[in-house]
């Protein structure tokens, strides 16, 4: 086993597992509370659009790394596979690029799921009908509608960002 320490980049794969499932728990959690679901199917969801955006940044990875500089190419493989020692502006604009695509990707994966497991998508709840007049109880009623699922699944997303860019920073200082 001492061979593969060299070639397996073990830190890479414990850090990744470790996010993985901080952002399948974060979310499930926020996508029951926002969409009103059961905590399995929530899971579920959680589980699978992150899967899915792991193994599409993953391939990402790998088709950019050989286009890049040599330079570029040694500090991304030393930020991707060695750890991080700084962050430089690139770095964060990358970070930001990756958040909004990551969450297209888990609203597209989402729709997929529907689709592959034959269900009808959940629906945005609404209450306003416009032959009545309702006054201040339509406001209160709006409030308590909850988000769609768009805005769902980007506020769990920003909420699982969050948190592995907090652990990231920890890292960064402890380190």
């Amino acid at each position: 086993m001492g061979t593969f320490t060299g070639v397996m980049p073990l830190r890479a794969v414990a850090f990744q597992i470790m996010f993985l499932l901080l952002a399948i728990a974060i979310e499930g959690v926020i996508l029951q509370a926002q969409l009103r679901i059961p905590r399995k199917l929530s899971m579920q969801y959680a589980a699978t659009t992150n899967l899915l955006a792991t193994a599409v940044g993953w391939m990402v990875f790998f088709i950019v790394e050989p286009l890049l500089a040599a330079d570029w190419r040694k500090e991304l493989i030393g930020y991707v596979f060695f750890g991080i020692k700084t962050i430089p502006v690139p770095v964060v604009l990358v970070g930001f690029g990756m958040f909004l695509g990551t969450f297209l990707l888990k609203l597209q994966g989402a729709e997929w799921l529907d689709m592959i497991l034959e269900k009808a998508p959940i629906e945005k709840k609404t209450a306003f009908d416009p032959g009545k007049f309702r006054g201040r109880q339509r406001v209160h009623a709006d409030f308590q509608l909850g988000p769609s699922r768009p805005l769902a699944i980007l506020w769990a997303n920003a909420a699982s960002f969050s948190a592995i860019s907090l652990l990231l920073a920890l890292r960064l200082f402890v380190h």
